[in-house]
């Protein structure tokens, strides 16, 4: 039976409440009362503001010079109202029984839900005012309570309801005189444990993201909500199509039909094609959810619904168009390309291997290739043409100017083989004119990177010899950053490494159970449960239901993910895990876990009849382990340069 992970007390429920308009059911606003004319109070109601709440602030009109200048001034301007509220440091809970009653009975309270209490912490402005009394906290705790309110007392944590986080706005790179600030919001809390450190780190993870993040953000919203402007009337979002984190699980990538150049081609326009209806619609969106995840953040900035018809969003000037013809061909025909112009320069094309992802495992050549801005150096290049998995901290280090530039493959869902004619066809028509065409890849060119179509293709059509740049694979190095090794004395003795998509979708082939033996998987995430069946029911030698498999996510980066469990129990403790973190591949075999503690070496020489005994031992009573992050040492590595 599946363990599930046991709830540990001491965290908050952390909430984001929606801005606060006016309901179908209801047109009252949603208001927050704010006892105290502090400076908190000001903080609360600028917050409360931009979350569109309607702020009433409770004050003594003839305390009005101890109040805090904020407040003083978004009250003479109207935007928050003010009633009158000056109870006594130890008012009892009779005067505040009295005093919730009379503003009642005022409608004052019309629409709040939230009431904060702030004068029980000593600040500038209450100079002229004793500091509230715990006994006079709680009378009003308990009044407000009873009232039905949920309540904030400042300080004193035991009396309430919910706290405030540190949060940050990220601003707009490019702000408008009506519009500066992006929705995403950051917020951070230490559960009343340290709360001046929650300050610090909510600076540094804002000093540590990219100014574009913001504005990343709102393209990202706006083209949602334009494409669901632009669909059919009455059409809905397929289901399963919903791309918060928390429902998503392995989907993301999940395999689907492959389209037709047609249907490729009437995705790039809602409404125009009669395609555009419900299954158009969810590829959209689903691509939408897969550029959110896989595409740099200063590119996400720009992103259009104009910008998702083209291969890269922007394409620098100078960069090559495909013919207006070639989007009408079939994706096996000829690309029907003008291969008679001859030019005094004949272009190149490299086909690089980036990696796993980690900048530091680059090539010395793939460095050079990436980061030389000297048109005169042999390293230089003309054209970038990635892939989607290659990640941005790759993409970043090609200097500012020539990024803008960079294309990434349009890989709708379904999209995979007009995307990879598409670059094929930009790299063929930038060589003819002499440049020098970059064509990036997750991994090796090689190894299920489609680079032998590609040289082929260059070869027959444009005449040109690529140049292989290999780069090191994620079947290799994604298992030994997470501390597996794919061979080792006395536990696995050979390794093969499959895929688990075939062509055109199809289910991969994979390799019979041997005892010996690791099994390396690579694009196999998204179709797990029918890869568990498979091994499950292998028509010549099964795997058997206890072997250890492990998933590493995101193989390489800081926030790297190992889960590792046994074949029969991955989907199930997959399922009750936070969600799935592409790209990832699958280790199985008994190298997963030989080196994990104090190792486990004899695998190969003990008694088959034991497995099951020693892998129970190995993963204790939860049943899985999961290990999040890079180890120490390698995090210091990337510190120590700066990635």
């Amino acid at each position: 039976m599946h363990s599930y992970p046991a709830p540990e007390p001491g965290a908050s429920l952390i909430l984001a409440f929606t801005p606060a308009t006016p309901s179908a059911s209801s047109s009252r606003q949603q208001g927050i009362l704010l006892l105290g004319a502090t400076r908190l109070s000001a903080l609360r109601a600028f917050s409360a503001l931009e979350a569109g709440y309607r702020v009433v602030v409770g004050a003594a009109q003839d305390e009005e010079s101890a109040w805090d200048a904020e407040v003083r001034h978004r009250v003479e301007s109207g935007e928050v109202d003010r009633i009158d509220w000056h109870l006594a440091a130890d008012a009892d809970e009779a005067a505040w029984r009295d005093w919730f009653a009379a503003a009642e009975s005022n409608g004052a309270f019309d629409g709040v839900r939230l009431v904060v209490l702030s004068d029980t912490i000593a600040s500038s402005t209450q100079s002229r005012r004793q500091r509230r009394t715990l006994a006079s906290a709680q009378a009003f705790r308990h009044e407000a309570e009873r009232r039905r309110f949920l309540v904030n007392v400042a300080d004193c944590p035991a009396l309430s309801d919910f706290a405030f986080a540190t949060s940050h706005r990220f601003d707009l790179e490019s702000p408008t005189p009506s519009r500066r600030r992006s929705p995403l919001q950051l917020a951070l809390t230490t559960n009343t444990s340290a709360c001046r450190l929650a300050t610090r780190l909510r600076r540094e993870l804002v000093a540590s993201l990219p100014k574009s993040a913001g504005s990343a953000v709102e393209a990202v919203g706006r083209l949602r909500e334009e494409l669901r402007t632009k669909a059919a009337a009455g059409q809905a979002i397929a289901d399963g199509e919903d791309d918060s984190e928390e429902t998503q699980g392995v989907g993301l990538n999940r395999p689907v039909e492959q389209l037709s150049r047609a249907k490729s081609w009437a995705l790039d326009s809602p409404g125009s094609s009669d395609w555009s209806a419900p299954a158009a619609q969810a590829t959209r969106m689903r691509y939408v959810s897969q550029i959110s995840e896989y595409w740099p953040l200063d590119r996400l900035a720009t992103v259009s619904i104009s910008s998702l018809s083209a291969p890269s969003t922007p394409v620098a000037p100078g960069s090559p168009t495909l013919p207006s013809s070639y989007h009408d061909l079939n994706p096996a025909e000829d690309l029907s390309l003008d291969t008679t112009r001859s030019n005094a320069k004949k272009g190149r094309i490299l086909l690089l291997g980036t990696g796993p992802g980690n900048p530091l495992l680059l090539t010395r050549l793939a460095h050079l290739l990436l980061t030389t801005s000297d048109p005169s150096s042999p390293f230089y290049v003309d054209l970038f043409l990635s892939d989607k998995l290659v990640p941005s901290h790759i993409l970043d280090l090609i200097p500012a100017e020539r990024r803008k530039g960079v294309v990434i493959a349009r890989k709708y869902p379904g999209n995979a083989e007009a995307a990879q004619e598409e670059l094929m066809a930009l790299a063929i028509e930038a060589a003819q004119q002499g440049k020098t065409v970059l064509r990036m890849k997750q991994g090796d060119p090689f190894l299920y990177g489609r680079g032998g179509e590609e040289v082929l293709r260059f070869r027959s059509v444009a005449g040109i010899e690529s140049v292989v740049v290999p780069g090191l694979s994620s079947s290799l190095a994604g298992p030994a950053v997470a501390g597996i090794p794919v061979t080792q004395r006395g536990v696995a003795e050979s390794v093969v490494v499959c895929t688990g998509v075939g062509r055109g979708g199809r289910e991969g082939s994979i390799a019979p159970y041997e005892r010996g033996k690791t099994l390396c998987i690579l694009m196999g995430v998204a179709r797990l449960e029918s890869l568990v069946a498979g091994l499950l029911s292998h028509p010549f030698t099964p795997y058997p239901p206890h072997i250890p498999i492990a998933l590493v996510e995101r193989a390489s980066a800081p926030d790297q993910r190992v889960v590792a469990t046994t074949v029969s129990r991955i989907a199930e403790v997959l399922a009750s895990l936070p969600p799935h973190r592409p790209p990832g591949m699958i280790v199985v075999g008994w190298a997963v876990m030989c080196l994990d503690g104090e190792g486990d070496m004899g695998i190969l020489d003990a008694d088959p009849v034991t497995d099951s005994e020693r892998v129970d031992k190995w993963l204790g009573p939860t049943g899985y382990k999961v290990r999040e992050g890079l180890s120490e040492g390698w995090m210091g590595l990337l510190r120590a340069e700066g990635v």
